[in-house]
């Protein structure tokens, strides 16, 4: 993987994630879900900040689920996602409380809908970042749209990844100097605080 640009890394990850048996998938998804919620970090969090998936991430929605009915048995959590500004590469994170409160948004993923509340104030929180791939130091290979690059700039909480264990980077990927890596990588083999033991 040495020497590969961001863009011919993307094309690879893609690929991989892309050529995986869909039950591998689904067993992956399910079992990163179960580390999430049983975590202690996810227990300790207030306000949980979390994308919705497409076909080709760690599946969300389990997740999403899972959070929106502990807020229902009466954690004192929120739920949080985001929304994309057409034109820009900032997002911003609103308050959900059902299912039906997503529409289909940009790059046709579910987004709140307009309706929903913009949170900008977070307490302890937590970011679950999307990427194509995270190396063993916590930097992730993202989408290359630049929304959480610059989303994380300013995140006060702690960031954390969902990743497949055939998409981690053993070495270091590509970065700049204002990548930020994650605190916490989830893989269908558990949690792990970053760096990585290899």
């Amino acid at each position: 993987m040495q020497g590969l640009t961001k863009q011919e890394l993307r094309k690879h990850f893609k690929d991989l994630r892309l050529a995986r048996d869909p039950k591998e998938k689904i067993s992956a998804d399910l079992a990163v879900c179960t580390a999430f919620i049983e975590s202690d970090v996810y227990k300790n969090s207030r306000d949980i900040l979390i994308y919705v998936s497409g076909n080709i991430e760690i599946g969300t929605i389990d997740i999403i689920e899972k959070v929106l009915a502990d807020i229902k048995s009466g954690e004192d959590k929120r739920l949080l996602c985001p929304r994309c500004v057409s034109g820009t590469n900032e997002m911003h994170f609103y308050r959900i409380n059902s299912l039906d409160d997503f529409e289909t948004g940009h790059f046709g993923i579910l987004e709140p809908a307009d309706e929903c509340e913009r949170v900008d104030y977070y307490s302890d929180a937590l970011c679950v970042v999307p990427a194509l791939s995270f190396d063993t130091k916590g930097y992730r290979l993202g989408f290359g749209k630049g929304f959480y690059d610059r989303f994380l700039a300013d995140f006060k909480g702690v960031p954390i990844g969902l990743c497949c264990e055939s998409c981690i980077t053993h070495g270091e990927l590509p970065r700049d100097e204002h990548d930020i890596c994650v605190d916490w990588i989830i893989t269908e083999r558990g949690l792990f605080k970053t760096p990585l033991k290899t």
